[in-house]
């Protein structure tokens, strides 16, 4: 028998271990540095390249497998010519996430079309996801 009378009870009790956060910074950070590589139109061979690394390593970050710091992290960004934006708040405030990849001044003021793309870029990575992990 399940210690857990209904699924709100199970999610309650993920939402509350510090390994269920951790995964959903690893798949919100990719899930944006995937709709990134998009919109910059890099191949993760390229991204590979452009970081003086194995595409090896590239798939390894996108599967989930990769030990981020914030120094490896704005390396990746700055690779797509991006930045990151952390934002640390109160546990109760509302927050969709706990960091956002923005685009960089350089790019012309169309930040509701960026933003749009990425959004209808999340199915796609979603999609794509699915085939890369085994």
């Amino acid at each position: 028998m399940s210690k857990y009378s209904s699924f709100a009870d199970l999610w309650a009790a993920a939402e509350n271990d510090d390994a269920y956060w951790t995964e959903k910074n690893i798949l919100d950070f990719t899930t944006k540095l995937y709709q990134l590589m998009k919109h910059r139109k890099v191949t993760k061979k390229e991204l590979a390249q452009r970081l003086g690394t194995s595409q090896a390593y590239i798939t390894k970050i996108f599967r989930g497998n990769a030990n981020f710091t914030l120094a490896s992290m704005t390396k990746l960004v700055l690779a797509l010519d991006g930045k990151i934006d952390v934002q640390v708040v109160p546990k109760e405030e509302q927050v969709q996430q706990w960091f956002k990849v923005l685009k960089t001044s350089a790019e012309p003021d169309s930040s509701q079309d960026w933003r749009r793309s990425l959004e209808a870029e999340t199915y796609h990575y979603d999609n794509e996801l699915e085939g890369c992990v085994g």
